[in-house]
């Protein structure tokens, strides 16, 4: 049976670019909530504290993709990972500029939010947020960082605490996903969205109410 892994990743810059360094990638198994870092941390530890970033940024990348070749079936659930500048195409990229060899192919993919707001639309007008979920659902780890936190961490060597956000970060997409298929996703709407779906519903009812009373009515006369 192919296995369902969520998956995050961080960079050196606030705004990713092609160009930025990629600095830990995690994966979160979905039935274990096993997850699996590949990180500069991580590298810092076989290639040495001397090594420069390209050189951990390539042994991680490294052993992703040896981590994806392993496991060619899985579908990889993801937040927006599909973008020309965040996401699968960009790790691809960088392997193959780095290693000047091709890079396994990731082809199943779930964009998360995506399947969530197809789900949300007729009541919740709002688009999905990864960081409203996790608040909304209580799911706030302290090593999770912002985006520019994890930039700031990366001018400061900080590796160990990108690891550990991007872990975290993928552990929580593995909950929500969790929440999602189980129907007890916590979302946060706004009261205008909920009174418009109330009122909807009412109309609806009304509606066939008084269809039902017409017919009644028709069939008693006639």
């Amino acid at each position: 049976m192919s296995k369902l892994f969520t998956i995050h990743y961080a960079c050196e810059s606030l705004i990713p670019k092609r160009s930025s360094y990629v600095t830990a990638i995690s994966v979160c198994e979905i039935t274990t909530k096993m997850c699996t870092s590949f990180s500069m941390m991580d590298a810092q530890k076989t290639l040495g504290t001397q090594s420069t970033p390209q050189e951990l940024e390539a042994y991680l990348l490294k052993v992703f993709f040896e981590f994806v070749s392993n496991h060619s079936d899985a579908t990889w659930i993801h937040w927006h990972m599909h973008s020309l500048l965040y996401g699968f195409g960009v790790l691809q990229e960088r392997f193959e500029m780095i290693w000047d060899q091709q890079a396994p192919k990731i082809t199943s993919t779930l964009n998360l939010p995506d399947n969530i707001f197809k789900e949300i639309q007729h009541y919740c007008r709002r688009y999905p947020k990864m960081y409203q979920l996790f608040q909304d659902n209580r799911m706030i780890d302290q090593a999770i960082l912002p985006g520019k936190d994890e930039a700031a961490s990366f001018s400061k060597a900080e590796y160990t605490k990108i690891k550990y956000s991007s872990q975290a970060k993928a552990k929580a997409l593995a909950m929500i996903y969790d929440k999602f298929q189980d129907k007890s996703l916590v979302i946060s709407c706004s009261r205008l969205d909920k009174m418009l779906w109330v009122a909807g519903v009412l109309i609806c009812f009304l509606a066939v109410v008084y269809l039902y009373i017409k017919g009644s009515m028709k069939w008693s006369w006639g």
